[in-house]
């Protein structure tokens, strides 16, 4: 046990003293009572107090100040806690962003609803997590490596909204090969602490691969034990294709040979096939309640443990002194 304020403990000397003259004033009135005489004719008129009821109330009236003096000294206890130290997480994401992501079925867009999303994600991060962003359509780029402040990925999205041709195509597979590639630059610039870390894929797409050239680079990431997480975004019904956008006008729209427009709806065949081949899940991403519970499976409860720590407690006892010199008090008044 410690106290906070170990300088009022001298007070404590005060109490041998004040028993001192509480035995000096017992002592007196006993002598008065045989000046007295026979105090048998008093018991008729007045109740005499037993011999030792004095030194039992001085001693209550002592343990009541000490307890106070102890109270005021602020004493504290030193425990230990164990606080469970969840494992950092680094998580890529693959945004697609090929024509397909620019149709209106969905608020403002398709690829307006994965901006959505992955800021969700951004909101629930975790201090020690850190996150990447790699876009792609027929090929892919990686726009951020790993980086603690995620912030800086929104701004690619200011730049991929101005996007006025996007760019035909859709590889998975390129996909992939980036978000390896991330982890890869990571495993050579820090490999201890790589070792520590568990490592996520997240692809966002409305699910049109139409290159088909994703089984491949899938072998690489099952082997390095990558969970591929998928985001379905589209509508059943669908909507035209943007070819030719100028601000938030489309201007020109892909068209079948008999010149209708060609409509993309959701497709979710490789989505799933992606997230079981790894052991991850497939989600909706118009579902909020779909994607509440993936960034909770992904960042809280389906994160491992990197141990435990411990950390120093400290609990008050001044309560519990305060409380006993009360009572002590409330006893030698009322005995």
């Amino acid at each position: 046990m410690e106290f906070v304020y170990p300088r009022y403990l001298w007070l404590l000397l005060g109490i041998p003293v004040a028993l001192l003259f509480w035995g000096i004033g017992i002592w007196h009135h006993h002598r008065m009572r045989k000046r007295f005489g026979n105090l048998e004719n008093l018991e008729e008129i007045s109740r005499i107090s037993w011999a030792g009821q004095g030194w039992l109330r001085g001693a209550l009236f002592a343990l009541s100040l000490a307890g106070m003096i102890l109270g005021l000294s602020y004493p504290q206890i030193l425990g230990r806690e164990l606080r469970a130290v969840p494992q950092p997480t680094d998580v890529i994401f693959m945004l697609d962003i090929s024509p397909s992501m620019f149709a209106r079925d969905m608020d403002p867009n398709r690829l307006g609803r994965a901006e959505q999303i992955i800021q969700k994600f951004i909101l629930e991060k975790q201090p020690e997590d850190r996150y990447a962003l790699v876009s792609f359509n027929m090929n892919s780029v990686v726009l951020s490596y790993l980086t603690r402040d995620p912030q800086t990925l929104l701004l690619y999205f200011d730049y991929l909204n101005q996007t006025e041709e996007p760019i035909l195509g859709t590889n998975m597979g390129a996909a992939l090969i980036s978000g390896v590639r991330v982890v890869q630059a990571d495993d050579q610039v820090n490999p201890v602490e790589a070792k520590k870390r568990r490592r996520v894929l997240i692809l966002v797409s409305d699910g049109d691969d139409n290159i088909g050239q994703w089984q491949e680079p899938l072998g690489e990431v099952v082997r390095r034990h990558l969970k591929v997480y998928t985001f379905g975004l589209g509508t059943a019904t669908g909507a035209p294709v943007p070819l030719q956008m100028k601000g938030r006008e489309i201007v020109k729209y892909a068209t079948l040979l008999t010149g209708e427009r060609l409509i993309t709806r959701a497709q979710a065949r490789t989505l799933r096939d992606l997230a079981e081949r790894t052991g991850a899940h497939f989600f909706r991403g118009e579902d909020n309640r779909q994607v509440d519970a993936a960034i909770d499976e992904i960042l809280f409860s389906g994160r491992p443990l990197a141990g435990y720590q411990s950390n120093p407690t400290r609990q008050d006892l001044f309560f519990y002194f305060l409380t006993a010199a009360f009572l002590c008090m409330l006893a030698g008044i009322f005995l």
